[in-house]
This record gives C-alpha cells, sequence and structure tokens, in this order.
C-alpha cells in the first residue's frame, strides 16, 4: 500500500481548496450561511464533479477534510457516503437518517420500520434541505437501508437545537412513507463505515486549521518583548499537537487505502481511525485555545466555531467509546471462534 498522494489526489485536494474560497462564505461567516449559500456551493461540487463514481476513498476524505478548514456546509457527508456505498448516480442531495430518541449509531436495534417507512429520527443533517433520506430501518429483525424522498407528504421535519449553527439539524418523522429503494445489512454497513471515516477527515481538516492558526498567532504575538512563541513551553504544546494532527491524518489516510485496495481489514480500519480521531482532533483544539489564550472565548473569534465542528463530526457514526467496544466485541468473537 502506498501512502503518498498520487499527483492527481495533490491537484484534486488544491483544487477543491481553491473552489471552497471562490464558492464558499469563509470559515468566519460560515455560521451565517443560509441555504442559498449552501446551494451555490453544491452545484459548484457537482460541476467539479466530486460525486463521480470513479473517486475513492481516499479522493472523498481529501475533499471532506477541506471542508472542515473552511467550515464549509452541504450535504456532502451523506450524498459522499450513500454514493460511495452504492454508486447513487444521479447527484442527489441525502441526509443519512440513523439514531433514534434514546438509541446509539449501532445498527442492530433500531424500532423503525421500512415496509413502509415508519419511524422517528434524530440529528439528520439539513433535512430541510436535501432530495431524499437514507433511512436505517429493519426488515424481519435484520439491519436494512431504505430511500425516502424528501417531499413524500407522509415525511415531517422539525427544526433541532444543534452545537454547530453552520450545519443545521432537525428531527424527521416517517408516517407510512414509501421507500424508493431497500437495501440489506451489507450497504448499512458499508455506509456506516464510511461515513464515520468521512466525518473523521473532516474533524482533521477543521483541527489543522486550528493548528495552523494557533501557530501563526504564537508567531505574531508578542508579550514582554518577545514572540509567545519563544516560550519553550508553548512550542513543546504545538509540537504535541503537530503530531496528534499528523497521526490523526495519517489513521485516516490508512483507512481510506484499505477500503480502496479491499485490505482484509477494511472493515475494521475506518472504526481504528474514527476513534483515534474523536480524540485526538479534540485534544489539537483545546491545545489551540492555550495558545490564544482569553480571545479564543470570545464570540468574535472563530477558533470555538472549528471546535465545535470537530464536537459535532465526533459524535456522528459513532464516538470513540462506541467504535472502541465495536472494535472489542469483533477482537473477542474472532478470539471465541476456533481456526480451521
Amino acid at each position: 500500500m502506498d501512502l503518498e498522494l498520487t499527483e492527481e489526489q495533490t491537484w484534486l485536494s488544491e483544487s477543491l481548496t481553491t473552489l471552497l474560497q471562490r464558492e464558499w462564505t469563509g470559515a468566519e461567516t460560515a455560521y451565517a450561511a443560509g441555504p442559498a449559500e449552501r446551494d451555490r456551493l453544491w452545484a459548484a461540487l457537482v460541476d467539479f464533479g466530486l460525486f463521480s463514481e470513479e473517486l475513492g476513498a481516499i479522493e472523498l476524505c481529501l475533499a471532506a477534510r477541506a471542508f472542515g478548514a473552511h467550515l464549509a456546509a452541504s450535504p456532502f457527508l451523506g450524498s459522499a457516503a450513500l454514493g460511495f456505498a452504492t454508486g447513487f448516480p444521479d447527484n442527489a442531495r441525502v441526509s443519512v437518517a440513523w439514531l433514534e430518541p434514546g438509541g446509539g449509531w449501532s445498527s442492530s436495534g433500531t424500532l423503525t420500520s421500512v415496509r413502509p417507512v415508519d419511524g422517528r429520527k434524530l440529528a439528520v443533517e439539513l433535512a430541510a434541505e436535501v432530495d431524499r433520506f437514507a433511512v436505517l430501518g429493519s426488515v424481519d429483525g435484520a439491519p436494512a437501508l431504505a430511500l425516502v424522498r424528501a417531499d413524500d407528504r407522509r415525511v415531517t421535519i422539525e427544526p433541532q437545537p444543534t452545537l454547530d449553527a453552520s450545519l443545521p439539524q432537525h428531527a424527521v418523522s416517517f408516517s407510512g412513507a414509501d421507500a424508493e429503494s431497500v437495501m440489506d445489512g451489507d450497504v448499512v454497513a458499508r455506509l456506516a463505515a464510511i461515513g464515520a471515516l468521512l466525518a473523521a477527515a473532516e474533524s482533521v481538516g477543521a483541527a489543522g486549521r486550528m493548528l495552523d492558526d494557533a501557530r501563526a498567532y504564537a508567531a505574531e504575538r508578542r508579550q514582554f518583548g518577545r514572540t509567545i512563541g519563544s516560550n519553550q513551553a508553548l512550542r513543546h504544546l504545538l509540537a504535541d499537537m503537530y503530531v496528534r494532527h499528523s497521526s490523526a491524518w495519517s489513521t485516516v489516510l490508512y483507512a481510506a487505502a484499505a477500503f480502496d485496495d479491499e485490505l482484509p481489514d477494511a472493515g475494521h480500519t475506518p472504526a481504528v481511525a474514527k476513534a483515534y480521531v474523536a480524540r485526538a482532533a479534540r485534544e489539537v483544539a483545546h491545545g489551540a485555545l492555550q495558545v490564544f489564550g482569553g480571545i479564543a472565548f470570545t464570540e468574535e473569534h472563530q477558533a470555538h466555531r472549528f471546535l465545535r465542528r470537530i464536537i459535532v463530526r465526533e459524535q456522528q457514526f459513532g464516538d470513540a467509546i462506541h467504535h472502541e467496544r465495536e472494535l472489542g466485541r469483533a477482537l473477542a468473537a474472532a478470539i471465541a471462534t476456533p481456526v480451521g
């Protein structure tokens, strides 16, 4: 496995950065962006070809990382996850409807039925601006995924409070809605894995932006006649942040490459990446807050906006504890299974 980006992947990353600088409001005002700004960004992403079947997990993670660095908002995560899991061809805006009241990110135990689709989902991202919902449900007790049109009259959408104002969240109720298609548990597992990986990549992007901003601030902020970056304790802090961020991205990149190369452990590597990044990105963010000092706790400073995005993505598709438990169960099951 080669973890060096190809020339095409490097070009893709640079081009997406340019696109976001041109088509998005920027991190400083992302919280104030509305449907018009998100629609414009979505149209630009479609024209760019971001939802092409030719793109693999690495390319999608590069895009997610760029989104995090710019606090961009669009139905990218759900649409890309479904597209990667199923080859969904028509550039439809999709939001994943997974969580239920009192439930978690495990695909088992869902109370939602899919024939017809009946249930209530929480924390559905940008639900009022998508074309379809990918709804986790069950068929005969087994996990299944149903595609439901957002304009179905038996779908009710209600706004919910959200930590990250740039990513509106909604509760969505399905009252006997029709399913355009129903997919089996393999698609559910694949969507959950790539969704976790994309959420982790976006957290890495947001943490990387906080690291860059903190490093620049330490180089220019002066106290007692010298820059604060000359303080040895602060330099150690920045070095630790750099290591955390670099290792987090390496973990995501390995998991994405395992997906693309169809390695035997590809089913587990996204969980490892999500668990590691969930903690590493937050540690980078907390380190940046220490570098900025009191100014980072003001409403005007953008540091807290990146921290909010990191926390939201940390929870989506399972936090560190969820994935560590799932990995533990899988290892225990493998040990308990007789060889041969």
